[in-house]
């Protein structure tokens, strides 16, 4: 399969956002509570949120072009840095008095045992710079929402260009309304459908009432380990198997599904076949640790089965 995405050009607005995972050691408890004494061995840093998708559009070899905020601090100019050094464009990127939303997580004796976030949620941040950007210049827009202030307001709506993917976090998912594809997974398609998903039926049956309550044309359903859902009107249903992974890592699949199904889409035009691609390459990115990206010859591998 042809998965050369070099030629597309993709507007990416979003939750720019910095993974730290923090790794210790700890032989003994603490006097002071029951947990563990932890001796930090080191500490790894990643973009996260729409960064993620950022890393993964450009691992999978288009150009991306970033719309967003940090904050004025050091994890947000590290950010940046990281991004600028792997050839993504942050010109749109603008450095706000806020605090960069933080997510650290901790691993004692290599196991999970706290997350800590630090973050400010905005409710009215507008872009300054949209009206320099050429929108007609992008094949597609990615919209990757992660609550924290970017798209905390309609102004997007003034967006013009037909191929628009969001991943969405709003409970009411007619707020992307005319955006074209959302990618929900199963808690957010429960939270706005206010149906309780519990097998594909019910699936179908919360689908099909937010395409009747929006203008959207199809929602991908991320099904976990069950694989995803491409629904669109008129009932149009196709399951997507999914691809067993033994103890995966969920951290950041979204981010990859939404990367790869977008430039798949822009590519084919299909959307049953990038829905394949996506889920594969989520396949193959809960099998990394933590935050991660795929390489397109990783995807290909699973097609060559």
């Amino acid at each position: 399969m042809n998965l050369d995405f070099s030629k597309i050009n993709v507007l990416l607005i979003g939750d720019f956002m910095v993974d730290y995972y923090i790794y210790g050691k700890s032989n003994r408890q603490s006097p002071e509570a029951p947990i563990p004494v932890m001796n930090i061995q080191k500490v790894d840093f990643f973009p996260g949120g729409a960064g993620n998708v950022a890393m993964n559009l450009k691992s999978l070899g288009a150009s991306v072009t970033c719309l967003g905020y940090v904050g004025n601090d050091k994890p947000g100019e590290s950010l940046i840095k990281v991004l600028n050094d792997e050839g993504i464009n942050c010109n749109y990127l603008s450095t706000e008095e806020t605090i960069t939303t933080v997510k650290k997580r901790y691993f004692v004796n290599n196991i999970q045992t706290l997350r800590i976030d630090d973050e400010v949620i905005r409710k009215n941040w507008k872009p300054k710079s949209l009206s320099k950007l050429n929108i007609q210049s992008f094949d597609v827009i990615i919209l990757s929402d992660y609550n924290k202030g970017v798209l905390n307001n309609d102004w997007f709506r003034g967006i013009e260009l037909n191929n628009i993917i969001t991943d969405p976090k709003k409970d009411n998912f007619s707020f992307y309304s005319n955006t074209g594809i959302i990618t929900p997974n199963l808690n957010e398609l429960k939270r706005a459908s206010k149906i309780n998903i519990n097998n594909l039926n019910s699936i179908k049956k919360a689908c099909h009432k937010i395409l009747s309550e929006s203008n959207l044309k199809y929602i991908i359903a991320k099904m976990g380990e069950k694989g995803m859902m491409v629904f669109g009107k008129n009932n149009y249903v196709k399951i997507i198997d999914p691809h067993y992974v033994e103890k995966p890592d969920v951290t950041g699949a979204g981010d990859t599904v939404i990367a790869t199904f977008s430039l798949a889409y822009s590519k084919f035009k299909d959307v049953e076949l990038s829905a394949k691609i996506a889920n594969a390459a989520a396949s193959v990115v809960v099998s990394k640790k933590g935050t991660a990206v795929v390489k397109t010859k990783e995807i290909d591998s699973l097609f060559a089965e």
